[in-house]
């Protein structure tokens, strides 16, 4: 493990010369100095030093400029062969779902049968007795298209409720007695048929055990336990590991702590008292009239935006995903004869008229948009509103954006809108044939077309959508932009790349993390950016990722995370 040293060059300069020889210039609190320095900033992209007094950075610049800013007090930091960077910032993820189910066994790790069945009895024998049981993970993959069976998981539980998340977080696989407590049986209705329904046998309708969308939510609030304090108990204890994977921002897709005003009321607390190291740009989700989703945010920008927290948009659901085959295609599945598209999840003259009232009162909007018939329904959707309202100016942000037809990549930038990917997604992973058998392989190969979208002038972020995932689920920004560079699965060399034409540089993926998230989030002027007057969140990384292979950046410890001028994790 690397020891932050002092800058030995800059003490010596500041002794011949008196410390702070400038009197009109108060010392700063921290100067990084003696190495490589990437600032996301297109006027000044590198540096050798950077001083911070108090929340701000106060210089970036060459090494004997920052002399002036040397005081008794000045806490000196040595880059050496590490890089600095600005605070990594996911741009879609959800933070409470994350934390309070990243706990015991991963089960998205087991990515056979084989290795399913033994963390399946692995989360059995840690869970003894006969209450309920939950975890989060399986693999699509693994299973037909209808999905797992509620037998297997009897046989492995006995007659226990059992709920288990998949890995998408799309879909929930419930045990023979979850669906018979719940009371549904062949003549319960599918809460949204199409979009959100339970697969079932085709000749009796008796439900197989597999819940799509929202099917199956009734159990889960029945029977698992999860109040408001466990769910900031769980976040508390993530927090320090978001800090030490360099995360200094998160804008929330959704969030539920159970409730999203308790999720609110959970940052809003954590702030307030000095423990929150990390900002959350928020969503509001939209389950009710629009009129009534525009009150709310505006509510909870009243009650709840302080320093590090603030509402940001309301989140609006275009589509599913292509694994419950609820995703919203331009061609229909491969699988079914020409004649299933997927289904939109919102009428387009419905979300046309919900943007056009959040538009009008100056409210960003964040679209959940996975097939390229619900991209280009938001999109449309999108000029509809900005052209009844003139505002061409408030945000937009269409998330995911697995299929993006070539005709509609030049709207993103023509509409204001930003592009956000979970890049994680884009390889050859077991999820890529899988959803390829179903959609199409060639659909799948020219998914995430993100270096399309840059090259034609869009704003580009990248986000994890953890815990959810096509197969790997992170949190860890640098996961995220090795497999933006090299679109592979993190430290995979031999996998074969996914459409290598799409992949990005290193600096691009740094700044699909830093400067391009804070344009998705309104924050350009005091985010994404080594820059002085810019608010201080760095990340100090223990290699230089421009000098590293790309297959290593995974690998890369973060030796310091600073937010508000203030040091949250330190190696």
């Amino acid at each position: 493990m690397r020891k932050l040293l002092v800058s030995l060059p800059l003490i010596a300069t500041s002794i011949l010369g008196g410390c702070n020889s400038e009197p009109n210039i108060e010392p700063a609190d921290l100067i990084f100095s003696g190495g490589a320095v990437f600032t996301s900033d297109p006027e000044q992209p590198t540096a050798s030093a950077v001083a911070v007094r108090g929340k701000h950075i106060v210089y970036v610049g060459e090494e004997r400029g920052v002399i002036p800013f040397i005081g008794v007090s000045t806490r000196q930091i040595n880059i050496q062969d590490g890089l600095l960077i600005s605070g990594l910032m996911d741009s879609h993820t959800h933070v409470f779902n994350g934390s309070f189910s990243d706990v015991g066994v991963n089960l998205s790790l087991a990515d056979t049968r084989e290795k399913l069945q033994v963390a399946l009895e692995a989360i059995r024998d840690a869970n003894p007795g006969t209450g309920p049981v939950y975890a989060r993970g399986w693999q699509n993959h693994l299973f037909p298209k209808t999905g797992p069976k509620a037998q297997q998981l009897d046989e492995i539980f006995g007659d226990r409720i059992v709920i288990l998340g998949s890995v998408d977080g799309h879909s929930r696989w419930f045990s023979s007695r979850a669906l018979r407590e719940g009371g549904v049986d062949a003549n319960y209705p599918d809460p949204h048929p199409g979009v959100s329904f339970f697969e079932r046998d085709s000749l009796t309708n008796e439900p197989l055990g597999t819940g799509r969308e929202k099917a199956g939510e009734h159990i889960t609030a029945k029977f698992i336990p999860g109040d408001k304090s466990a769910y900031q108990e769980r976040f508390v204890r993530w927090l320090p590991r978001a800090a030490a994977a360099g995360l200094t921002g998160v804008y929330d897709a959704w969030a539920a702590a159970p409730s999203e005003q308790e999720a609110y009321e959970i940052w809003h607390s954590i702030s307030e008292s000095g423990g929150l190291s990390l900002r959350v740009f928020g969503s509001v989700r939209e389950t009710d009239s629009a009129d009534l989703i525009a009150n709310r945010f505006k509510k909870f920008e009243q009650n709840f935006s302080s320093e590090m927290v603030r509402p940001e948009a309301i989140k609006l659901a275009a589509d599913g995903v292509p694994e419950g085959h609820t995703a919203f295609l331009l061609t229909p599945y491969v699988d079914s004869n020409n004649e299933d598209f997927g289904h939109p999840m919102i009428s387009k003259e419905d979300m046309t008229a919900n943007i056009t009232t959040y538009f009008g009162a100056d409210i960003p909007v964040h679209i959940h948009a996975i097939g390229g018939g619900a991209v280009r329904m938001s999109l449309d959707a999108i000029e509809a509103a900005r052209t009844t309202t003139g505002n061409e100016s408030v945000r937009a942000t269409i998330a995911h954006m697995d299929f993006v037809h070539p005709d509609d990549i030049p709207r993103f930038k023509a509409l204001n809108v930003t592009a956000q990917t979970s890049i994680q997604w884009a390889a050859r992973d077991p999820s890529y044939f899988n959803i390829g058998s179903f959609v199409g392989i060639d659909k799948v190969e020219n998914a995430y077309p993100v270096r399309s979208i840059m090259d034609a002038g869009a704003n580009q972020s990248f986000g994890a959508d953890w815990p959810a995932s096509a197969y790997l689920s992170t949190y860890k920004p640098l996961e995220l932009i090795e497999a933006a560079v090299t679109r592979r699965l993190p430290g995979e060399p031999s996998m074969p790349p996914r459409n290598p034409n799409q992949s990005v540089s290193v600096a691009e993926a740094i700044i699909a993390m830093t400067r391009n998230t804070a344009i998705q989030v309104g924050e350009l002027e005091s985010l994404g950016s080594i820059s002085e007057g810019k608010l201080a969140d760095l990340v100090l990384l223990e290699k230089n990722l421009f000098d590293i292979p790309a297959e290593t950046i995974n690998a890369t410890s973060v030796a310091m995370t600073v937010v508000n001028g203030r040091i949250v994790h330190e190696q």
